[in-house]
């Protein structure tokens, strides 16, 4: 929460004096260096400007501004000052890099395809006299790749669920059974695939309150099929087998890679990722107009890849945000399986659920490298199979061990 200022340029003015003993007495009150002048320069725009003062003068204001004050925190810690989130997380950590385009079209009529977002430490319009209110909390929805067309993250996490759930089921004769109708029988098992994609993604969203087997039980399953034209009729046994290599498709295409890997993990629930960076210089801005609330917004991006070392422009990954220590367990066991290693000097940050944080008084707890050390130590101390080993089945299974292993410790409390 923001506490409204009397006179909001008094960090500008702090900053101007070499002051840094007030600016750290008005954060410790509550306020926050998030006002900007006429020209929508923030406080630490203000900062970066100056070329009249040493480094060490420089360091300590931007110390008082942006260093952070909760007390696990790494000593010294400054708080990142870009964001990006995404369900992709996992496949960031392995490239090294955030890379544009890589992911379906997101298909608004205003949208910039193919680029790299942040969100910054920069207003959001022209009108604003603060910088962005919703600096992590929009990172944060990105990355739960929310979205009902059938490309989403969410969409395709619910059809892996379904057809996973028909693929293994003991039983499919208690399933309500439909009958599809094509106009020939040309192109069939195209046919047959795309309509089943169809009927469960549309169901996909009873998955909120329903089990996956629960969902294709009371909204049932494709078994027959029938033709507009003179196409011969299919046998029972010709019936089944089309509809069960869908069904077995749709499960094989999703575990092949449209699927994100930490979210294959967790068998179908997706595990959002938001990264902070360091500040990024000379990104460039995206407007769009909303003309039935008449607002315009700024979004910035850069058009090029973004290595998480940063580049020449800054940008040098700080911080992991997960939402748990459940969810950090899969984000080892995905580094572990794959051999992929976190990031040097990145710290992971667990931020509970809006919910938890308010019924707990909960705060961000901060792991520094020796921390997730000691936690993935714990999590797979006595474990002694090879994971590199396991089948699919088998590492979705170690994973909700871990996750509850990691849930039962008081590693973060």
């Amino acid at each position: 929460m923001r506490i409204p200022l009397s006179n909001p340029m008094i960090f500008h003015q702090a900053v101007a004096q070499n002051d840094a003993a007030t600016i750290q007495e008005l954060r410790l009150q509550g306020h926050k260096p998030v006002a900007v002048d006429q020209n929508g320069k923030s406080a630490i725009d203000t900062l970066a400007e100056r070329h009249d003062i040493d480094d060490d003068a420089r360091d300590k204001l931007y110390h008082s501004l942006l260093g952070s004050l909760n007390p696990s925190a790494p000593p010294g810690y400054i708080k990142p000052e870009a964001f990006h989130g995404s369900p992709w997380g996992f496949e960031i950590l392995h490239s090294g890099m955030l890379k544009g385009g890589v992911n379906d079209p997101k298909g608004g009529s205003q949208s910039l395809e193919g680029k790299v977002f942040f969100s910054d430490r920069t207003r959001e319009s022209t009108d604003k006299f603060e910088t962005r209110e919703k600096l992590r909390q929009n990172p944060r929805i990105y990355a739960k790749g929310l979205g009902i067309k059938v490309t989403t993250v969410e969409t395709r996490s619910d059809l892996y669920r379904l057809a996973k759930a028909f693929n293994h089921a003991k039983s499919r004769e208690n399933y309500p059974v439909l009958t599809l109708t094509f106009t020939s029988s040309n192109n069939l098992e195209e046919a047959v695939y795309k309509n089943l994609i169809s009927h469960l993604s549309n169901n996909g969203s009873r998955l909120e309150n329903e089990s996956p087997e629960q969902v294709l039980q009371n909204v049932g399953i494709p078994g027959h099929i029938k033709f507009v034209d003179s196409s011969p009729l299919l046998t029972r046994e010709q019936e089944s087998t089309l509809i069960a290599n869908a069904f077995q498709r749709i499960e094989n295409e999703l575990a092949g890679g449209k699927l994100p890997f930490l979210n294959l993990l967790n068998d179908g629930q997706t595990i959002p990722l938001v990264f902070g960076f360091s500040k990024i210089n000379h990104l460039k801005t995206h407007t769009i107009h909303k003309p039935l609330i008449n607002k315009t917004s700024m979004f910035n991006y850069q058009s090029k890849d973004h290595p998480l070392t940063g580049t020449a422009n800054g940008g040098k990954l700080k911080e992991i945000e997960v939402k748990s220590m459940a969810d950090l367990a899969t984000l080892i066991l995905a580094c572990r399986v794959q051999n992929v290693a976190l990031p040097e000097d990145t710290v992971i940050r667990l931020n509970s659920p809006p919910k938890e944080k308010k019924q707990y008084n909960l705060k961000a707890f901060y792991l520094d490298g020796p921390m997730v050390t000691k936690f993935s130590d714990m999590l797979l101390r006595g474990d002694g199979q090879d994971i590199s080993q396991l089948n699919l089945g088998q590492l979705q299974a170690l994973n909700q061990e871990l996750r509850q292993k990691a849930e039962d410790s008081s590693f973060a409390h």
